[in-house]
């Protein structure tokens, strides 16, 4: 998922008022881009270019790791081997889950959270890399692994000088062998300097020429693909493409005008029914400021959550397991919705190319369902010099099987945890809210416990009659009862391997469980963490995750939510500002808080409501009523709180 990396976000936050260079100007080493700096600051200097490593074709791996040959045997150069799995890339841009470097390095620095598939890097007894250095090496990956140019935010960490930043272009992405699956790019993008914008606009394809027999769907004017892979330009923060399902034709005006984005014929007009009309460019109609599309075009060309995306960089999606496919028209017309910015200052181009990898027919067993959580999304109020936790709880049904986990949030969110069970607070003012099991530093947040446990219990084997996860007397003699007249009406959950016959043994387990009640372990129990909000985990499970059985209630389908978001504690420079704020995007939520309600200078941190409430003395004039509460919004200066994932249903 292409998002910039937190200094551009902040820079952006702040009016673009910041340069990508450390400690204001003060540097132990020049470089002319972030690749030369990982050169030199991390490949020399820990020992990778020895003879006895990565110094040329024939070393370690086959890996050429000297200056000369670096870029090009690590940037999509793929390995064939055995241990590591079919064709893997060295470095995938964009997606340091996939890329064998960042496995090897993150094992060796991060050994609790990653596993390398053959051996942690480096070798020969050298210590790990820092992490300061492993961060490095994540944001060059993520921001579209560059051979040129600057990766905003890599300087500071290794306290180096790097010139300001350029807008980057990433390698592109190398299309599917025909009759393997297909490429679909949109048009491209040009996105002024200093600018942030939330644009959607749309272009025509058609595939079916390129689509054999085998992978379409029953009715033969779909296929079905197993395998999503994408790529973009680093100035995106999201980017969705989806298929149009309203009946607006392709010549309506209401598009507005179409002119070829990319190419030799870039600007020009164009018509998109002709494939061929731009040549290596794409006919697409100009970009429109909008939120999600949502009014955009006719009116109903809105993209809602990406769901039924074709492509979504806030999910993973497709890829991991096998059995699993997706299905979309082999023709028609795409909705694009990109929100990007340029923190630089000259003009950027913005590509998107998706590769879709046709589903055999042994492939075509179980279709992707995508969801988005975003109940408690609404509920983000983080005051200023101050930091929240929300929490909440997303029941799934008997028949899900999940096989991806992720989540979506801006800069303020330092942390979103998932867990399996329904964590709640057991008694005090706040009794059965959801909330988080893990005490770990809230910043100051307020305890949604309000000082009362938070607990989930773990399902009991038998006795539970109305599955509220807690065994009790007039449940139990339930379970008697059954087990006298066989009647399991009485209580179906008193029947735990739901034979027919409710045994002594069930009887037993179940007062074990009145008497006992058991409690899951918050560790055991996290499912996800993430802390880079622009860089988002994407955990899978194999085999998939199932639920509760059959017979479960709600409660032994929840997952349980959480997010920590802060408001200048960590790092004043994330305060949120009304003089700094960018403007809302096309009227909808976000934006400069109508009426500051903290300093940000004289009285720093003191209530207010006009700049003479923040003066150090009455009548001084050094105060300044600037600070803002963090809400929901869509601008990269507001927040969200959302849970993704993807599932099937069996």
């Amino acid at each position: 998922m292409h998002h910039i990396c937190r200094i551009a976000i902040l820079c952006a936050a702040a009016s673009f008022a910041c340069v990508a260079q450390a400690r204001g100007g003060e540097c132990g080493e020049s470089f002319e881009s972030t690749f030369e700096l990982i050169q030199v600051a991390i490949f020399e200097r820990n020992g990778c270019t020895s003879v006895t490593c990565h110094s040329s074709a024939d070393a370690v791996g086959g890996l050429d790791l000297t200056a000369a040959g670096a870029y090009a045997e690590l940037v999509d150069a793929r390995v064939e081997s055995v241990a590591v799995g079919p064709s893997v890339r060295r470095v995938v841009p964009g997606k340091k889950e996939n890329s064998l470097l960042w496995l090897n390095l993150a094992a060796a620095s991060l050994p609790s959270s990653w596993q390398a598939p053959l051996r942690p890097m480096p070798l020969g007894g050298l210590p790990p890399l820092t992490l300061a250095e492993l961060d490095v090496v994540r944001l060059w990956i993520e921001g579209g692994a560059p051979e040129n140019g600057v990766v905003a935010g890599t300087a500071d960490l290794l306290d180096a000088c790097l010139p300001p930043p350029r807008p980057l272009e990433t390698k592109p992405l190398d299309p599917p062998l025909p009759g393997t699956g297909v490429q679909i790019k949109a048009p491209m993008q040009i996105l002024p300097a200093r600018t942030e914008n939330e644009a959607c606009f749309i272009s025509y394809y058609d595939i079916t020429d390129q689509v054999p027999e085998q992978f379409r769907g029953p009715g033969g004017d779909t296929f079905r693909y197993r395998r999503i892979e994408a790529r973009q330009d680093p100035l995106s923060h999201h980017a969705v493409v989806v298929n149009y399902t309203g009946t607006t034709p392709l010549d309506s005006p209401l598009w507005g005008a179409f002119t070829c984005g990319g190419g030799d014929d870039h600007g020009e007009p164009c018509d998109p029914s002709d494939l061929g009309a731009c040549g290596e460019g794409v006919c697409g109609s100009a970009p429109e400021e909008s939120v999600g599309c949502f009014g955009f075009g006719p009116g109903d060309a809105g993209i809602g959550f990406g769901n039924e995306s074709l492509f979504n960089t806030m999910a993973a999606g497709l890829g991991s397991l096998t059995g699993i496919y997706a299905e979309a028209p082999l023709k028609g017309i795409l909705v694009w919705n990109s929100h990007a910015f340029n923190i630089t200052d000259e003009p950027g181009k913005l590509d998107i190319w998706v590769n879709l990898d046709f589903a055999p027919p042994e492939e075509q067993v179980h279709e992707l369902v995508r969801f988005t959580v975003i109940d408690r999304m609404f509920s983000l109020d983080v005051p200023p010099f101050g930091a929240q936790q929300l929490c909440g709880h997303h029941v799934v049904s008997p028949s899900t099987r999940i096989v991806e986990l992720s989540s979506h949030n801006h800069h303020r969110g330092v942390r979103f945890q998932t867990f399996e069970g329904a964590f709640r607070c057991r008694g005090g003012a706040n009794d059965g809210a959801a909330c988080s099991p893990i005490d770990e530093d809230r910043l100051g947040a307020p305890d949604i416990c309000a000082g009362a446990a938070c607990t989930a219990f773990v399902p009991p084997a038998a006795g539970d009659c109305n599955g509220d996860l807690v065994v009790r007397v007039e449940e139990l003699v339930s379970a008697v009862g059954v087990a006298l007249s066989g009647d399991r009406t009485r209580c179906r959950r008193a029947d735990a391997d739901d034979d027919g016959v409710v045994t002594i043994a069930e009887l037993i387990t179940a007062v074990r469980a009145l008497l006992e009640p058991e409690l899951r372990d918050p560790v055991e129990s996290t499912l996800y963490t993430n802390i880079f909000y622009a860089d988002p985990a994407v955990v899978k499970f194999d085999p998939p995750m199932r639920l509760g059985g059959p017979n479960s209630a709600n409660e032994e389908r929840t997952l349980t939510y959480c997010g920590l978001f802060e408001n200048g504690v960590v790092d004043a420079a994330s305060l949120k500002r009304r003089s700094l704020a960018p403007p809302a995007i096309g009227g909808f939520p976000g934006g400069p808080c109508d009426t500051p309600v903290a300093c940000v200078a004289g009285r720093i941190g003191a209530a207010c409501s006009v700049d003479a409430d923040c003066d150090s003395e009455v009548g001084e004039g050094d105060g300044f009523c600037d600070a803002c509460p963090v809400q929901f919004g869509t601008t990269t200066d507001d927040e969200m709180f959302i849970l993704l994932g993807a599932s099937y249903e069996e």
